[in-house]
């Protein structure tokens, strides 16, 4: 009864998709959660939560495993992971805000907003689409320290190349971003991120170290990592990797994103971050503003990885398909490209069986 109910519900309401008009069909979905089952059981991974959204809409959410390793608490759609350097596109996102505020400039140099960079030509720009020759030597340190000493730290050090001149991928670089933010808004970049991304979208399982805890623990080849040997928690590197969040707000968000809602972005906005700006050293991959963009069969693809100690992450965006993906573990041996692939499969012979 509920499957011809709803049957007719998408009947009255238009939705011609016959992905849409399946969704009260289990088949897709029985095949998907027996494989990935088979994942996390053959890679050894405690937990992983998988969230898919086909034109437009959310079809799929679901937890597999557990969130611990010897002990029961079991992972769903609404356990909390590090979702590592998924951050990036919230904290890209955050400054083309000010952008079209006309409180940013693309092409400033970071000394403008920043006086520990004065003299520097490393532009908001080169930052974005990790240009800037900043390298990682700075880590996040287990001491609490301030985000100004931290700047001073990086701008003692070399730069790996001039800016524009060649990609190379920078938590430092990310990191700065995030402390312009907070200079030109008068605010820390986390209550930015909060007031201006997760509140208006309704996010309230997503956050920071200070105000959301981690359900689920970071685990290396099955076994639970001691704190002591966990990536320590630094505000400093909130902006390139501190987000905590769960497959339900982060597929909302992407929604949101994907539909180009005008509660966070312009359209213009939107378009400009996914258009490719310079090559990386990954293949056919280009970095756009915060997005990694490519070009597939079916169109052009967004992504963005995470990974810090523990943790593997994946956000997956199919702007012409109008799909999404979107994978959370916490396992430092995930296979999540693998996993995303086998998604895709999954979904293309269900589509294919409707034609």
């Amino acid at each position: 009864m509920k499957r011809i109910m709803l049957r007719l519900l998408l009947l009255l309401t238009g939705i011609s998709s016959s992905f849409a008009n399946s969704v009260g069909n289990p088949i897709w979905e029985t095949k998907l959660n027996e494989v990935l089952n088979e994942i996390i059981i053959a890679h050894k991974i405690p937990g992983m939560s998988v969230a898919i959204l086909e034109n437009n809409e959310v079809v799929y959410q679901k937890g597999f495993g557990i969130a611990i390793v010897g002990q029961s608490k079991p992972v769903d759609e609404f356990s909390r992971f590090r979702a590592a350097s998924i951050t990036k596109l919230l904290t890209a996102q955050a400054v083309m805000m000010l952008v079209e505020q006309n409180k940013l400039k693309l092409d400033q140099t970071i000394g403008h907003y920043l006086p520990q960079f004065k003299g520097s030509e490393i532009t908001i720009y080169h930052l974005l689409t990790h240009s800037s020759g900043f390298t990682d030597q700075v880590k996040p340190g287990l001491k609490e320290r301030r985000i100004s000493e931290y700047l001073h730290q990086v701008a003692k050090i070399k730069k790996l190349s001039q800016p524009g001149a060649v990609f190379s991928y920078s938590d430092t670089g990310f990191n700065i971003l995030g402390a312009i933010i907070s200079n030109v808004s008068g605010m820390s970049y986390v209550q930015y991120i909060e007031k201006f991304i997760l509140q208006p979208l309704a996010l309230k399982n997503t956050g920071f170290y200070d105000d959301v805890t981690v359900d689920a623990e970071p685990h290396y080849k099955g076994t639970p990592i001691p704190k002591h040997q966990q990536r320590p928690y630094d505000r400093s590197f909130a902006p390139s990797e501190g987000l905590i969040t769960n497959v339900s707000d982060l597929i909302t968000w992407t929604k949101a994103t994907m539909l180009m809602k005008t509660l966070l972005l312009d359209k213009n906005s939107y378009e400009k971050m996914l258009e490719p700006q310079i090559k990386t050293s990954w293949g056919e991959i280009w970095m756009g503003l915060g997005w990694q963009v490519y070009q597939s069969d079916n169109g052009q693809v967004a992504r963005h990885p995470g990974s810090v100690r523990g943790y593997k992450s994946l956000l997956l965006m199919y702007p012409q398909q109008k799909r999404a993906i979107v994978i959370l573990t916490n396992s430092s041996h995930t296979p999540r490209f693998e996993v995303a692939k086998t998604i895709e499969k999954i979904l293309a012979s269900h589509q294919s069986k409707q034609h």
